[in-house]
């Protein structure tokens, strides 16, 4: 109850500072996630599309078992217009595939980096991470041990990632606050002392509101900003006929616009906005004015 009434008093402030929907634009760094790595020759045309929708990072999936070369021609190719490249690895099986009680076995995809990094000079300029331990079974039935393999997994890629001089930056939902671990703190506040940087998968697509994305991602955001570390917002715009209130798919520019210089205007911005994903993005560009 007390942090539910602590959230609702910072929800009330935070109101009264919100910037007004005519705000000015305001610039914005933009990322973005792609899913999967385009042939090799068709890169070349892929980081163009991403430099002419100002894309300053791009988050590119690994498929640990895919061919390496693809990915230090991507790698090179990004880096030669200015684009930044960090590695994104997601499986959420990983969390429970367990090798002993106190470290996962995490050995692919740390091996894969490894490997990557000593066959190439072309290398990443980060690491990045998206495991969603909800959407396991186990979630349901044993969240605690979840939770707990989770932390070791993200702590393996951490040590890789320092050792490799790798910056790492992790995807976390916006209502991770509300989980705690062991100790009984929020699983968000250990993973944003964790980490370089986190995005909040926030997914809204107005700003004000207790349910908008000032609302959502506040908590968080407050934390963050007193610990003196990066946070960043992510928009959806892929098709999601069952939840169509979290997507800017079928919706205008200008409401786009409108939350975006909200965000960007608001007491305490976020260091970029995250683009969900590049090809759904792309798509809605196209299709709107």
């Amino acid at each position: 109850m007390k942090r539910f009434l602590v959230s609702l008093v910072c929800v009330s402030f935070f109101s009264l500072l919100m910037p007004p929907s005519g705000q000015a634009a305001t610039p914005v760094t933009r990322h973005t996630v792609m899913w999967s790595i385009p042939e090799a020759k068709k890169i070349s045309a892929k980081v163009n599309q991403l430099a002419n929708r100002q894309m300053k990072r791009v988050y590119l999936h690994v498929a640990v078992e895919g061919d390496r070369t693809r990915y230090r021609t991507f790698v090179e190719t990004a880096h030669a217009a200015g684009i930044e490249v960090y590695f994104l690895f997601g499986q959420p099986r990983w969390i429970t595939n367990e090798g002993t009680a106190l470290r996962p076995n995490v050995e692919d995809p740390l091996a894969w980096i490894t490997l990557y990094q000593s066959e190439t000079i072309q290398h990443p300029d980060g690491i990045s991470v998206d495991l969603e331990p909800y959407a396991l079974p186990e979630w349901t039935t044993d969240q605690s041990a979840v939770i707990a393999s989770y932390q070791r997994i993200l702590t393996a890629f951490h040590e890789r990632a320092t050792i490799e001089g790798l910056p790492l930056q992790l995807f976390l939902p916006f209502w991770f606050h509300t989980v705690t671990d062991a100790s009984g703190r929020p699983v968000s506040e250990w993973a944003i002392d964790l980490a370089d940087e986190v995005t909040l998968m926030s997914y809204r697509t107005v700003y004000g509101g207790g349910n908008g994305l000032s609302g959502v991602t506040l908590i968080d955001t407050l934390y963050a900003a007193s610990h003196q570390r990066h946070l960043s917002y992510a928009l959806e715009f892929t098709e999601l006929p069952e939840t169509p209130s979290i997507t800017f798919y079928g919706k205008t520019r200008q409401a786009l616009n409108q939350l975006v210089n909200q965000t960007m205007n608001s007491p305490i911005p976020p260091r970029a906005i995250v683009y969900h994903d590049f090809d759904a993005y792309q798509a809605f560009m196209q299709s709107t004015k």
